[in-house]
């Protein structure tokens, strides 16, 4: 496995969506998927509920979605963030689009559900854990791990602790196939502008 510190960024102005991405995949297509939130009964609920996203950049944040549709959706003030725990439609999603591709990950060492390493690895500050990142470990239920990538340099995400939403580089034709999942809230990134703004789930 290839080590977790030589791809990954070490700087610390993670702002731009890309900084989220590895060096060694940055050449790659970006978009951004917007992570179910949830109501109270635990059920998600899609960004598009409320807004479409067609035509939004991928900087949009939660707080701005909610000051746009909270007149006519004031339900959407008691929905909670996922924290990253995945919802089935997204596992599974995620799971196809991924299909044999080996991965490697970085997963949070705060996280209580988190078994830490003797030798973490830092990324912005925050400590995290290398493994393997089995298919399995994509099901509903599941914490994501902050960044996954491979080492043939095909396909990665990064995000925030707490992520309401994921950074993904890949190559054209799994670009295509996320954005067209019907399971799945998307946008492009346009690396030379968006952000990745602060987790509503932090």
């Amino acid at each position: 496995m290839t080590n977790a510190w030589t791809p990954l960024p070490s700087h610390q102005d993670g702002h731009f969506a890309r900084d989220f991405i590895p060096d060694s995949h940055r050449e790659l297509l970006l978009l951004r998927i917007f992570l179910p939130l949830l109501q109270e009964e635990r059920r998600p609920v899609r960004w598009s509920t409320f807004m479409s996203l067609d035509h939004e950049p991928a900087s949009l944040s939660w707080r701005e979605l909610v000051d746009r549709v909270a007149d006519h959706h004031p339900e959407i003030h008691r929905l909670v963030s996922c924290a990253g725990v995945l919802d089935a439609a997204t596992a599974e999603a995620l799971h196809d689009a991924i299909g044999n591709t080996e991965l490697n990950s970085l997963r949070w060492d705060g996280y209580g559900d988190n078994t830490a390493t003797a030798t973490p690895i830092r990324v912005y500050e925050n400590e995290y854990s290398l493994a393997h990142l089995p298919r399995t470990a994509l099901r509903a239920g599941e914490r994501l791990p902050e960044f996954v990538w491979d080492d043939a340099g095909t396909f990665a995400w990064g995000t925030r602790l707490y992520p309401d939403s994921l950074i993904v580089a890949c190559e054209p034709d799994r670009f295509t196939e996320l954005h067209a999942d019907p399971r799945l809230d998307t946008v492009t990134v346009r690396p030379e502008r968006d952000i990745l703004p602060a987790s509503f789930g932090d």
